[in-house]
């Protein structure tokens, strides 16, 4: 797959600012389900750029060389290090902790966001990530639903995977468009993504399907 990058936002900052609150940085999903999905984001991001690509669900390096994206390359370097074949559901628990906060501080970086942390009576340490430009801010969901609302043309595979990754981190809802509707044409748009994004998107999907578990217990 070639490198698609367009003049939009890196696939996970796209998914970022979609899962935050526009004005007051606040998560609008679990931190379990977006996290599982920002993690498939950041391997999406590579396999768009042909860094690397995903065959039965194993991750495999395709070009090795950096990319001058902090949260990209420490990603890739990682999996250069450990070897190709290992399962993508793995790649995803070892990527998901650190990554909201990596993709958060791309965003401050990169002018969007600001990075504001405190403490709650009870002690415990909140981060919210509020936007610098609100219109900035909005333009991912706002492209993403006008794309989802147009349903006579279909989703290129950049919009098509976002779009999934989306609905793995319960977000459907922040469109504003039919849910049910939406889902169908996501659902329709991923069945003609390419094998490695289809897999990667699988190995998402059974990532939240554990974080789901782990919250209801």
């Amino acid at each position: 797959m070639n490198k698609f990058l367009g003049d939009t936002e890196r696939l996970a900052d796209e998914l970022f600012l979609i899962g935050h609150d526009d004005y007051n940085g606040k998560p609008l999903a679990a931190a379990n389900l977006l996290d599982s999905a920002l993690a498939g984001a950041i391997l999406a991001e590579l396999a768009l750029a042909g860094r690397i690509t995903i065959t039965r669900g194993d991750v495999f390096v395709a070009d090795n060389r950096a990319w001058q994206d902090p949260v990209a390359d420490r990603t890739l370097g990682e999996i250069v290090r450990q070897g190709d074949g290992h399962d993508a559901r793995a790649w995803l628990e070892f990527i998901r902790p650190q990554v909201h906060e990596q993709v958060g501080l791309r965003l401050v970086s990169a002018g969007a966001l600001r990075r504001h942390s405190r403490r709650t009576l009870t002690l415990r340490k909140t981060v919210r990530w509020p936007g610098r430009d609100p219109n900035r801010v909005a333009a991912p969901r706002v492209r993403l639903a006008a794309v989802l609302e147009r349903s006579d043309q279909p989703l290129d595979i950049r919009d098509a995977t976002l779009a999934a990754l989306v609905r793995s981190s319960g977000l459907i809802r922040v469109f504003g468009l039919p849910e049910h509707a939406v889902a169908q044409r996501i659902s329709a748009a991923r069945r003609l993504l390419p094998p490695a994004l289809a897999d990667l998107l699988a190995a998402v999907d059974a990532t939240v399907a554990t974080a789901t578990l782990d919250i209801r217990r």
